[in-house]
């Protein structure tokens, strides 16, 4: 079965679920407001539904992601790679023994075909550790795919280890004068400075020599499992709740600002409290938007479990505040705008910002120093037969526009 018809298959399942969880919700609510009994056979399909609703978004998103991905490598990762000259078969081959031989600076002793050794010329660079392509660079592209703050924030790579930015949200003042009175000066704008540290995300283990020489473990398989996907998961939570101190500036780190939300404060985020600690109403999320300023390309930003809440809220005239879009590529809306799902967003509980609404291209900052490297130490270990492989990357992050992302935290 082909991706597209697979999604098109989700999409009128989904459209199914969701109007099963619907009726559902509204039986349930009918009954709580006559006092009725059968309420929790209801609400016990209502949670079974609403799990099948997500684990069917979830595979949607998923295959849509996977379209996207491919259609950006102009086909697939194998097409990507042959555009690059490089033969998948025989760099997969010559990497491996590359790491037998030792990690040399030097392939020319390797025992290598042809087609092997103009692979691992290409794709190899010596700079101290071993920055390998396609494949470890294959990685991190796979791991930029897993975090969605990444694919939604600004990304930049520095050559330095501190990012400087400038806050431009100061503005100069103007005057009304008559034809010929006299000019006096007006207030001249501040621009405010503000710095990103590059932190250091790193993985360390230990491989047995034995294991470097007789194994036929895929390499790609190997770093994806052990390395990549552990950064993954590690970059995408720092991002969002990172303390700043050896990690990212998270982008609910933010001090909050209950007092007038809608007033722009520099190093603040306005901020709505709910009434209740472990509830949002529809009234809740309406105030959260309108404290945004209407000229950021905004998005709502929660967590799976959140989603599943909010889709059963209604207005004051029983309509449903989530829209879903039957069609491929649309994303569903709340209130008229999209949500993206940040697995890493607290779940709804007392003191939680549960929720976020704002621009994140313009809110957030990610700022890249290197890729994934590679280092092989033979040395550290090598009284007990083993050999330290040590996995490195240097990223920071941080809040750059205080304006453009609002919380809502629950009470």
């Amino acid at each position: 079965m082909s991706d597209a018809l697979e999604i098109k298959n989700q999409i009128e399942e989904l459209g199914k679920t969701l109007k099963i969880e619907r009726d559902t919700n509204d039986a349930l609510l009918e009954k709580q407001n006559k006092l009725e009994g059968g309420q929790a056979e209801l609400k016990e399909k209502l949670d079974k539904v609403s799990s099948a609703a997500d684990d069917i978004l979830e595979i949607k998103e998923n295959l849509e992601k996977t379209m996207a991905a491919v259609k950006r490598n102009g086909g697939s990762f194998e097409d990507e790679l042959d555009n690059n000259d490089v033969d998948v078969k025989s760099f997969n081959e010559g990497i491996k023994i590359w790491l037998k031989g030792g990690m040399p600076e030097s392939i020319d002793r390797l025992e290598l075909n042809d087609v092997q050794r103009k692979a691992l010329q290409s794709n190899i660079d010596p700079q101290g550790g071993y920055t390998i392509n396609p494949f470890i660079g294959s990685l991190e592209k796979r791991l930029f795919d897993t975090s969605p703050i990444r694919q939604m924030a600004s990304v930049q790579t520095i050559g330095t280890n501190r990012y400087v930015g400038y806050y431009d949200d100061d503005e100069f003042d103007t005057g009304w004068i008559g034809e010929i009175e006299s000019r006096s000066d007006t207030d001249t704008a501040d621009v405010g400075q503000f710095s990103i540290d590059i932190r250091g995300l790193y993985s360390r283990f230990k491989v047995s020599e034995d294991s470097l020489e007789d194994s036929g473990w895929n390499l790609e398989s190997w770093a994806s499992e052990s390395v990549a996907m552990k950064m993954a998961r590690e970059e995408a939570s720092k991002f969002i709740n990172g303390d700043n101190i050896k990690q990212p500036f998270g982008l609910l780190t933010g001090t909050v600002k209950t007092s007038s939300p809608k007033v722009y404060t520099r190093g603040q985020v306005g901020t709505i409290t709910t009434a209740g600690a472990t509830a949002i109403t529809s009234d809740e999320l309406i105030t959260l938007q309108d404290t945004l300023k209407t000229g950021y390309m905004a998005s709502f930003v929660m967590n799976r479990g959140t989603r599943s809440y909010i889709r059963t809220l209604k207005d004051g005239q029983g309509n449903y505040l989530w829209q879903t879009f039957y069609q491929q590529g649309v994303p569903d809306e709340l209130l008229g705008q999209p949500v993206a799902i940040y697995e890493d967003m607290p779940d709804i509980a007392s003191g939680a910002i549960a929720v976020a609404y704002g621009d994140i291209r313009s809110t957030y900052q990610i700022i890249d120093r290197t890729g994934m490297s590679i280092l092989k130490d033979p040395y550290t270990a090598d009284t007990t037969g083993q050999v330290v492989f040590r996995f490195k990357r240097r990223v920071g992050g941080s809040i750059k526009n205080w304006d453009s992302i609002k919380y809502l935290k629950q009470a």
